[in-house]
């Protein structure tokens, strides 16, 4: 049985022969440049580490944390999307099921690619998480749930169109829907941190992941000119809703966290909700703008592939929005009497050239495989 029954290579693969057009050429010369920055970055930490990084004790997730956690939502949300047209059988969007399945693979490796250097001894990391995992720890069951949705995805993937298909999806749902809600039980169960601590970030992150997935499908395949977008709509109303959900839970997010003025939670979501990461880009490009396109536009596919883009940077600030705001505000100390000294926010963390350049590296590093795999693999059959 050869390689063909299981992964549907193309008759014919030229990974070379791309169409010349200004989107095409654009899209080139940002991924050649951030792969070249991504290289920059590698040779650097291996040279300094983690000091040339501009995270500090009091401020030790940076830009790094906040990219992976955007490719772990997009990953997630696509293999949702992907596993969600084969177990509930959803015709119209079919064609979409091996490619939102694998790039939804394919995302969490370009995650691995930028969180890679962040944690400093990747295999070390894995060895203590076999011989002495603490069950009641949320990173553990990450670790638990990443390598079973990878798994399950897989056989998902190769497994689509024969008659086990649905029972691997489905598998492949399960794991992603607690892979993600795992990713916000991080932030969640922060008791000691009450401005992410709550039931709001594992809701949000997989809301947000969904529809991440939908707006990188969207924008793929409108760079691409596909003849298969008259079949969008369902995907569309699905984004809809998401949008809607997410803004709905900006808002009593807002109202439940500055109500009381309890200081932990108070000043960090003031100072957040306040500034053009949260204003501009998660509430604008991410929520407002593409509920208004579905609500209001008679074009709606084309306006939201050209939305797609500042709607992606929106979801990666509101990854960074959390991941800023949970540090904004200093632990404080046991003897708060003899040692702690006035508490003011951390406002000060600007990533430095290293991190920009790894974490832009991440988005190169997934562009060349999405691109690999279009030209190796049929995925729309």
């Amino acid at each position: 049985m050869s390689l063909k029954n299981y992964l549907p290579l193309k008759s014919e693969i030229n990974l070379f022969n791309v169409e010349k057009n200004p989107v095409t050429l654009v899209i080139m010369a940002f991924t050649a440049l951030f792969l070249a920055m991504y290289l920059y970055g590698i040779v650097n930490f291996f040279m300094y580490g983690h000091d040339a990084y501009n995270v500090t004790r009091q401020f030790p997730w940076g830009l790094l944390m906040v990219m992976y956690e955007f490719f772990v939502g997009l990953a997630m949300g696509l293999g949702i999307l992907g596993a969600s047209i084969i177990v509930f059988d959803i015709k119209p969007l079919r064609f979409l099921a091996k490619r939102a399945l694998l790039f939804g693979l394919l995302s969490l490796f370009a995650g691995f690619s930028v969180f890679l250097f962040e944690i400093g001894h990747p295999v070390r990391m894995v060895i203590y998480v076999a011989i002495s995992g603490n069950i009641s720890s949320t990173l553990f069951w990450l670790g638990v749930f990443y390598p079973l949705f990878m798994l399950f995805s897989v056989l998902a993937f190769v497994n689509v169109g024969r008659k086990n298909e649905k029972i691997m999806a489905a598998l492949a749902l399960v794991f992603a829907i607690c892979s993600i809600m795992t990713a916000g039980s991080i932030f969640g169960l922060l008791n000691s941190t009450p401005f992410a601590n709550g039931i709001y970030y594992p809701i949000q992150f997989l809301l947000s992941s969904v529809a991440m997935g939908v707006f990188l499908l969207l924008l793929w395949y409108g760079i691409n000119k596909t003849n298969k977008t008259q079949d969008f709509d369902v995907m569309i109303k699905l984004l809809g809703i998401m949008v809607s959900i997410l803004l709905l839970m900006s808002i009593s997010r807002y109202l439940v966290g500055v109500y009381g003025n309890l200081p932990e939670r108070a000043l960090p979501i003031a100072y957040i909700y306040s500034s053009s990461n949260f204003l501009v880009w998660e509430l604008f490009f991410g929520l407002v703008a593409p509920l208004l396109i579905i609500l209001f536009v008679s074009n709606k596919k084309q306006w939201l592939y050209i939305a797609a883009v500042p709607a992606l940077v929106g979801y990666f600030f509101s990854r960074y929005n959390l991941v800023e705001g949970l540090q904004l505000y200093p632990k404080l100390m046991e003897k708060t009497r003899e040692y702690q000294e006035a508490v003011t926010m951390i406002t000060g963390y600007v990533p430095s050239l290293v991190e920009i350049s790894l974490s832009v590296g991440g988005i190169g590093v997934a562009v060349v495989l999405y691109y690999v795999s279009n030209r190796v693999l049929e995925l729309d059959n």
